[in-house]
This record gives C-alpha cells, sequence and structure tokens, in this order.
C-alpha cells in the first residue's frame, strides 16, 4: 500500500476540533500543491521576445486584427496572417474564441496541406496557443490531432517540435484527450523520438516531446503509462539521465516524467525491477544539481525529482533501504532542507518522513548531525505547515528506543521544545506538550533538570489558565505535577 506523505498528519483525536481544523488546512495544501502542478506542467503558451511580439493594442483593436487575419486565411494560406493569430491567442483566450466562431480551424487545417516551411511553422504554432487555452476552444482544437501525430514522423525537426507541444497542450487538458490520443498511436510516436537521440542536437524538440508524455502519463487509467512502457521508455530515461548533464535545461522535463511514470502504484506492481536502477540514477542526477552554481536554476530542478523520490520511497519500505545504501542522498537531503524554496522543503520533509516509516533508516537521519539540526531549525520556520512536519519528524524520531531519546535530548531537543511551548499555533502546542511528557515519562532524569531551570512553569500555568482544550490541560497538569 502507498503511504502518501501527504496523510501523514491525519492522526488526531477522532473528531475534536483542532483535528478537524488540521485535516482541512491539509487537504487545502494538497490541492493548492496539485493547482500548482498543473500550472507548472499540463498547458503552455509558445511566445515571442517582446520585440517580435509588437506592441499590446486596445481589446477593439485586436479583435479587428484577428477579424482581418480570419479574413485574409479565407482568401489563402497566409504566413503573416497565422502570426498574426499566434500572437494573439498568447495575449488573450477572448481571440481564440473568436477564431472558433469565425470558423477559423477548417482554415488553419487546410494550412498543413502545404509544402511550405514558413507556412507550415505558423500554422503549428497557432495550434500551440489554440490548445494552451480554454478548454471549449480545445474542444474545438483536438480535431487537428492526426494531422499533428503524422508530422512527429517527418523530417523537420521544428515542425516536429511545434506539433509536440500542441499535443502536450491537447493531453494536459483532459481524460478524454489522453484517451484519443492513445488511440491514434501518438504515444508510440513520442517514445520514439526520444529513441532517436535528436535531443544532442535538437533540444527543444525534446524538450517538448518530454513534456507531451509526462501530461500522457498522468492517464487515469495507466494506458499511456503502460503503453510507454511496451515502447521501451525505460531504456530511453535511463540514457537521459545518464547521458544529459545536470545543467541541461531538458533535466527538469525528464524530472517530472519521471514522477509520473515512478509514483504509480501500477509501476510498483508491473515494473518493481525498475525502480532501484532509477533510484541510484536519480540519486547521481541530484548529486550533478547540487553543483548548479544559479540558485534559482538548482531549486527549480530539484522539485520534480525529490518529489519523485519520496512518491517512490513511500510505497515500499525496501525501496527506503535501498536509498539508504547511497552515500550521496544525505547530502542533498540536508541542502534541500536548507533552502530557500518552502516547495522544496515541504517535499523534501514528505521524502524524509516515507524513508523514516522504517525504523533502521529513522536512525540513520538521526545520527546525521547536519540533517538533525536542519530538522530542529525547521521546527520554527515561518510556514506554519513546514514548522508542525518538521516537529511530527521529530516526533517519530523519539519513538525509536530509550538510547536514541537520550541521544535527541543530548542534540538540544528539550531547548527546542521549550521554546515551542509559547508557539500561536494550537495543532503545534499539542505537539510540543505531547513529547514533554513522552520526554518526562521516559527519561525523567535528562530532562526534569534543564526544564526547571528553564522557568517553564510559570509559562505552562498561564498556559492552563487561558487553554480551554481537554487534552492541553492534561499535559500541562501531567508536568506541572513533576516540575
Amino acid at each position: 500500500m502507498i503511504t502518501y506523505h501527504e496523510d501523514l498528519y491525519k492522526r488526531g483525536g477522532a473528531g475534536d476540533i483542532s483535528s478537524i481544523k488540521a485535516s482541512f488546512k491539509i487537504t487545502q495544501k494538497n490541492a493548492q500543491s496539485k493547482l500548482r502542478e498543473k500550472i507548472i506542467t499540463n498547458k503552455r503558451f509558445k511566445v515571442e521576445s517582446l520585440e517580435l511580439a509588437e506592441v499590446v493594442l486596445s481589446e477593439v483593436e485586436e479583435k479587428e486584427k484577428v477579424e482581418k487575419s480570419i479574413k485574409k486565411l479565407k482568401h489563402g494560406r497566409n504566413v503573416e496572417a497565422l502570426t498574426t493569430l499566434y500572437r494573439s491567442f498568447a495575449r488573450d483566450w477572448a481571440h481564440a474564441e473568436t477564431f472558433i466562431k469565425c470558423e477559423g480551424i477548417p482554415l488553419l487545417q487546410g494550412c498543413f496541406l502545404s509544402t511550405d516551411a514558413e507556412l507550415l511553422h505558423a500554422a503549428a504554432w497557432c495550434a500551440v496557443n489554440l490548445s494552451a487555452g480554454q478548454s471549449k476552444v480545445v474542444k474545438k482544437v483536438i480535431c487537428l490531432s492526426p494531422t499533428l501525430i503524422q508530422f512527429l514522423s517527418g523530417s523537420d525537426r521544428v515542425m516536429q517540435e511545434l506539433c509536440a507541444w500542441a499535443l502536450a497542450n491537447l493531453a494536459g487538458d483532459s481524460q478524454r484527450n489522453k484517451q484519443i490520443l492513445l488511440e491514434q498511436g501518438c504515444v508510440t510516436s513520442l517514445v520514439t523520438l526520444v529513441a532517436t537521440k535528436y535531443y544532442m542536437d535538437f533540444e527543444n524538440l525534446l524538450k517538448s516531446v518530454l513534456f507531451a508524455l509526462v501530461n500522457l502519463a498522468k492517464d487515469e487509467t495507466y494506458a499511456c503509462v503502460r503503453c510507454m512502457q511496451e515502447s521501451s521508455i525505460y531504456s530511453h530515461i535511463v540514457t537521459l539521465l545518464t547521458d544529459i548533464s545536470g545543467n541541461c535545461d531538458l533535466c527538469y522535463e525528464i524530472g517530472w516524467l519521471l514522477n509520473c511514470l515512478y509514483s504509480r502504484q501500477e509501476t510498483l506492481t508491473e515494473y518493481y525491477n525498475q525502480l532501484s536502477p532509477v533510484l541510484h540514477l536519480i540519486v547521481n542526477k541530484l548529486s550533478q544539481f547540487m553543483q548548479i552554481e544559479n540558485k534559482s536554476q538548482r531549486e527549480k530542478v530539484l522539485l520534480p525529482y525529490v518529489h519523485c523520490v519520496g512518491n517512490i520511497i513511500g510505497q515500499k519500505l525496501d525501496l527506503a533501504v535501498v536509498l539508504c545504501q547511497e552515500v550521496q542522498f544525505y547530502t542533498w537531503i540536508l541542502t534541500c532542507l536548507q533552502c530557500s524554496d518552502q516547495y522544496i522543503q515541504i517535499e523534501v520533509l514528505g521524502l524524509v518522513n516515507n524513508f523514516m516509516v522504517e525504523p533502521s533508516c529513522r536512525v540513520l537521519i538521526i545520527i546525521q548531525a547536519n540533517i538533525l539540526s536542519a530538522i530542529f531549525n525547521l521546527c520554527h520556520s515561518y510556514d506554519v505547515d513546514i514548522a508542525l512536519q518538521s516537529l511530527h519528524l521529530v516526533q517519530m524520531m523519539t519513538k525509536v528506543s530509550t538510547f536514541i531519546l537520550t541521544y535527541l535530548v543530548h542534540q538540544g531537543l528539550v531547548s527546542l521544545l521549550i521554546l515551542l511551548v509559547t508557539h500561536h499555533d494550537h495543532r503545534i502546542l499539542q505537539t510540543t506538550l505531547d513529547l514533554l511528557v513522552h520526554l518526562v515519562s521516559v527519561i525523567p532524569e535528562e530532562v526534569l533538570e534543564p526544564l526547571s531551570a528553564s522557568g517553564v512553569s510559570q509559562t505552562l500555568q498561564q498556559l492552563r489558565l487561558h487553554s480551554s482544550d481537554l487534552h492541553v490541560q492534561t499535559n500541562i497538569d501531567s508536568l506541572l505535577s513533576v516540575l
């Protein structure tokens, strides 16, 4: 059974207000995360430099220009008209609707019959920006898919890039489109392009192809992923991860594809033998990312890989054990914990949680002094959800053994908890008090003296007076009785 890190913290009291609020907040956070991933990966416009895109006109002027371009197309295939249209589609979705209402799709389809490369490129660019729009427009554009797929088998690399991009947008719009594209042979054609190694000279082509494969791999039925596997996508991924430099922009697309392919329960069942080698390759690739000097570029490319590793090891404990043998694993875990990107921090905390489900792996994290310190520091994060996730990891650590609990106290656990007693978030306060009660009950000789010396008793008394939560009151009474 998959252990999704998003579900880790849904184990509060059955029905108490704070647990309901916590559950709602986690659900909301998950929805935001899915929306962010959808925005990043599902659809993309193709735009030019500001100079080439021309000055933005008023809404009325822009609409007139679109209508004139459509009239030009009705009188013959016209590169200038197509150029005006694809620029307009990128600037405002409303222009795509105007194009559809004016019966523009048959005109565009006719342009694909031309033998003129410039006109074909402009027509494909129109298809890209139309398919990046609203679903009601995309429903009309899907009829172009057989033509777009046919051009994937051609020799014009620019045309292949643009058609793959348009197909990616179509696939990203709906499950229905994914099924249509699968039935039309789109998946096999795209995997064939990955196998040709054109990426050595045509990086933009492979970027579009990978983008399309990512959106297709989000297929709810797993049929697209199975087709990719049957077309030997695994061997091509191994080649990509081995051959492509960590500085290459393609690594970002490869990361999302890995995530879509290997975060599925079906993959665990049908292609389990691929997971350990893929984990090894990802760890090696992550080590290359650590060398990227540009901080924003480094953090951008890290995100899908961290997300992927967390999901893979969450599927089966054996995979966490495989990962712990990778020496470089701990180095990039520390780097991710210390980075400034909150999305990466959230992902790596989820990864560490899935890793620490296995008790032996939990100890391996604890004994990494720098990692332990970084997790302690994140307990003070301004982002309450990050602070709470970090504190729950600490709580997991205290469940290993009395020896490990004593070690954690010597590393500053008591001082951390004393500071958190005054935290404004009720969930963090509850967890902090739970931890303090656990410490006092298991190793009182190590804990009582620093607690008494800190003057925390007075703070606890004030909390007792103002708290209406029975669980909090009980914990405070328990602590005050021994202090």
